[in-house]
């Protein structure tokens, strides 16, 4: 540390006056001993009578110290001194370390020192918040992590191999010193998505450090019957007392994730919660959104077809089935259903002049949804909205009594869902966007600055591949046979725009249903478009589970079988 703090000043130090002009005497007298010690690399010119020369006598020994410095294998010394210093600093400190290290230290050596020490989580007590935030999925495998982000082997391996949303928010906890581990966080999320769905309003909730402090009973009993804090005793802080801080005083939740976190996630909001509060069992409803381009479809059969989940049904027909959770009750209640139009204030969206400019919305809001359940919902409408369908298909899909068995479809793109957002009861979560009234007033701003830029990126990107549509389009070309008017002259080439060329190509393709939309700008193409209700279907929900159970045993039985083998 000391040999630090000389090489330094030395460096930074045109001359040994301009040296002795920063330092008092006795400061300088503890360098140049120890210097000297250094340039000789040995002990016995500490026993110079330092104190005993003027101060001009002082320089000149401290010039011909530096002389001698350059002149030796700097390099190796001070390798060796460094290492002779830490091993007195694991010892007990001498008077000249100690009087180094308490006035003197340089701040480099002083980070140092912070970042080696281990945080104790155990001088600080911990509460239970929820967060809400929001992500652009589209780059990760789901928002539920696939191995342990904070482990080590091999789950650490699979979370880096297969990012996911939680994994991002785990390490950016870790990071900021608010979690010790993924297991001991009480840590609970509320709307599962899968890989490539977004979120504006997801909410997890979990322990947390807080800026509170332990106290002793009498302190809280004295507390609580002047009803002058809001004190906490819970499993997590092993049932001590806690004064819980102010939300002002509080740690500033929002800021320090977002610093660590990706910046396609943001957080938005903490709330203070209860600790038998949990993101999934404690939400009311959660309500998603499904972006989507006209582009010649048929809204006013899709809201007819759209109306016809309200309420609650069996869903068993419109989810993708997991056999391992042994799943038996597949009724769900929507409570709101809408298709409309993106709003006019969304720039370059929803006033678009083309019917690729011009999108819409799926407006959904249930209890709970099954798996997949947003994409089969939208994937029918589809169908439905070019005309490949009648409304009253998802009568028919509803009705398990008569179909039960799913029939075999493509399922909706990923990309265009969003869960929009998870309600709860105000006196379950109320959320905190900033810490209280006239603070904090630059956090809204840097996070509207982060989500624009955001923006900025993306929309970039979406007018570089327009304008490439738009050079394509403009292209003349042939125009092919299928298209040529019945009147034109044999053997004539005619020559049109290929905008025009596609839109009656599109026209054509539409009515011989070769091609169906899929949301995110997929489509489908298909030779014979065979109707849902016409296609194979999938084994009823129950022999499908009662399958996966008899082939768990019989891998149990075959393990069994292994392992008795093996022993004998």
């Amino acid at each position: 540390m000391r040999l630090c703090f000389v090489s330094r000043i030395i460096e930074n130090c045109r001359s040994a006056s301009s040296l002795f002009s920063r330092l008092n005497v006795s400061a300088a007298v503890s360098i140049i001993r120890f210097f000297a010690n250094i340039t000789t690399n040995k002990g016995n010119n500490l026993a110079m009578d330092y104190e005993g020369l003027s101060r001009e006598a002082l320089i000149e020994r401290l010039q011909a110290l530096e002389k001698q410095l350059k002149s030796s294998r700097a390099d190796s010394i001070l390798a060796s001194e460094t290492a002779n210093v830490r091993l007195v600093d694991e010892n007990k400190p001498t008077n000249a370390e100690t009087s180094i290290d308490n006035g003197d230290a340089p701040e480099q050596s002083r980070k140092r020192n912070k970042e080696g020490r281990k945080f104790d989580f155990s001088k600080f007590p911990q509460r239970k918040i929820a967060l809400k935030f929001s992500y652009f999925g589209w780059s990760y495998h789901g928002l539920a992590r696939q191995g342990n982000a904070l482990g080590s082997g091999e789950k650490r391996e699979i979370e880096n191999q297969f990012p996911t949303i939680e994994g991002e928010l785990f390490k950016a906890l870790a990071n900021c010193k608010l979690i010790t581990s993924e297991s001991e966080c009480d840590y609970s999320r509320c709307g599962r998505t899968d890989r490539g769905v977004s979120a504006f309003g997801q909410v997890v909730a979990m322990y947390v450090r807080s800026a509170g402090k332990y106290i002793s009973e009498d302190e809280a009993a004295d507390i609580e019957s002047k009803g002058d804090g809001d004190i906490i005793r819970d499993e997590q802080n092993e049932g001590k007392p806690v004064l819980l801080p102010s939300i002002e005083s509080e740690l500033p939740y929002v800021n320090m994730l977002n610093k660590c976190l990706p910046p396609e996630i943001r957080v938005f909001a903490w709330a203070p919660v209860k600790s038998a509060f949990s993101a999934r069992f404690s939400c009311k409803s959660r309500f998603y959104r499904y972006f989507f381009s006209k582009n010649g479809l048929d809204i006013e059969a899709m809201r007819d077809a759209a109306s016809r989940y309200l309420g609650t049904h069996d869903f068993r027909n419109f989810c993708r089935l997991d056999p391992a959770k042994q799943i038996t009750n597949f009724e769900r209640t929507v409570l709101d259903i809408a298709i409309n139009p993106v709003p006019s204030q969304v720039p370059f969206v929803g006033n678009g002049t083309c019917p690729e400019g011009r999108w819409w919305q799926l407006e959904l809001r249930g209890s709970a949804f099954l798996w997949h359940q947003v994409r089969c919902m939208m994937a029918i409408l589809f169908l439905v909205g070019q005309g490949l369908e009648q409304p009253g298909i998802v009568d028919n899909l509803i009705d398990v009594q008569n179909l039960n068995g799913k029939p075999e479809y493509e399922m909706a793109s990923d990309t265009p869902l969003v869960l929009a957002d998870c309600l709860f009861d105000e006196v379950d979560a109320k959320w905190i966007y900033v810490r209280g009234p006239g603070q904090e007033a630059t956090s809204m701003s840097t996070l509207d600055r982060s989500i624009l830029r955001q923006w900025g990126y993306l929309n970039t990107q979406a007018v570089v591949a327009s304008a490439l549509l738009q050079n394509l389009r403009a292209t003349i070309i042939p125009v092919p046979e299928t298209l040529k008017n019945s009147n034109s002259s044999g053997g004539q080439v005619e020559w049109d725009q290929w905008a025009n060329c596609r839109a009656r190509l599109a026209q054509l393709e539409q009515r011989e249903g070769k091609q169906f939309a899929l949301g995110g700008g997929l489509s489908k193409t298909v030779r014979n478009y065979v109707p849902v209700l016409e296609r194979r279907r999938a084994d009823p929900v129950e022999l499908r589970n009662q399958a996966w159970m008899e082939r768990k045993g019989s891998r149990k039985r075959t393990k069994l079988t292994h392992s008795s083998t093996e022993a004998e």
